[in-house]
């Protein structure tokens, strides 16, 4: 059975690096960046910045509570497509560092996450596997849309393999 570090940073550092890939392809589409950047699948959702940093902030928290690291907070502050490409950047570099002794056990750990209105507690498996895996490829999964609907020519391979050949 894989670790819990297996199934979450080499996961979210694939997974960041192919939406770095479509970001890039975002920035030599020739289509309008605020065009990009105000882009919403619906009047209720969050625009791509916001899918981006919250793609972010899951993978960055998932390490953690997983492996109970200092948390690294940034600002969202991102209003451009290479501001948001450097945010993934750094999100990339504190996963990297994570030590994967860090997780080992920690798959019965309890994990309580408070809101604002509720209170939700996990094992660390479950947290992986029931909030923050789904939760990550959701806001990836939209941005990825934003980025399409709006002309940006990305198809699943750039999704799934971030434009490198697959063996």
């Amino acid at each position: 059975m894989p670790s819990l570090y297996e199934i979450t940073v080499p996961v979210f550092v694939r997974a960041l690096r192919n939406l770095d890939h479509i970001l890039s392809k975002g920035m030599e589409s020739g289509v309008d960046e605020q065009t990009l950047i105000e882009a919403r699948l619906a009047p209720d959702m969050l625009p791509l910045p916001k899918q981006i940093q919250i793609a972010c902030d899951a993978a960055k928290l998932a390490v953690t509570r997983l492996a109970q690291t200092e948390p690294r907070p940034m600002a969202d502050e991102e209003k451009t497509l290479p501001e948001l490409r450097d945010r993934i950047t750094k999100t990339i570099a504190y996963l990297e560092e994570a030590d994967t002794a860090a997780f080992e056990g920690r798959e019965t750990a309890e994990i309580t996450m408070s809101f604002p209105n509720m209170e939700m507690k996990f094992t660390g498996q479950s947290l992986v596997t029931e909030f923050t895996l789904p939760n990550f490829f959701f806001h990836v999964t939209i941005a990825y849309a934003l980025l399409r609907m709006n002309g940006v020519a990305i198809g699943k391979m750039d999704y799934l393999a971030g434009g490198q050949t697959v063996a």
